[in-house]
């Protein structure tokens, strides 16, 4: 892998209490790694901690800035694409305190450019123990302000 050390918010669209990742730390054809701090502005934070099923959308930020990194890395614009769900989450912590710092890692299982569907293996990470971890499914649309009209 290789260092990318970016900003999220130069990655991902999200902006005030959305944006729950920091950085993108490194990657490669097939994976980024990402890092955050779990802070106590961000909207899910709750006395103190935020709960443990909040986790998939820091993973699944973390395989929008994969996306979005690709597609710089191909001289294009970053895509808009849409968290469908997932086939398997397992949430090995009941909740995550404000102050912890998380790495995630996205892997790339499959991208279909045909129909915009992908699939990634995403892990969460505090001090090298294993928070969560899913099959993450995601949407991207070839033409985001139209499939908005129509659905």
């Amino acid at each position: 892998m290789q260092p990318i050390n970016l900003p999220a918010s130069e990655l991902l669209p999200h902006r005030a209490g959305m944006l729950l990742m920091d950085e993108a730390i490194e990657g490669d054809e097939n994976t980024l790694i990402g890092r955050a701090t779990v802070r106590d502005d961000n909207l899910f934070s709750d006395h103190g901690v935020v709960g443990s099923w909040v986790l998939i959308e820091y993973m699944a930020q973390t395989m929008a800035m994969w996306t979005s990194w690709n597609a710089r890395q191909k001289g294009l614009p970053p895509p808009v694409g849409f968290l469908l769900g997932t086939r398997r989450l397992d949430l090995l912590t009941e909740h995550v305190a404000v102050g912890s710092v998380l790495t995630c890692k996205a892997s790339r299982i499959f991208v279909s450019v045909e129909d915009g569907v992908a699939q990634f293996q995403c892990e969460a990470y505090c001090n090298g123990q294993l928070l969560a971890k899913a099959a993450i499914n995601a949407f991207e649309p070839k033409n985001p302000e139209q499939f908005l009209l129509e659905n």
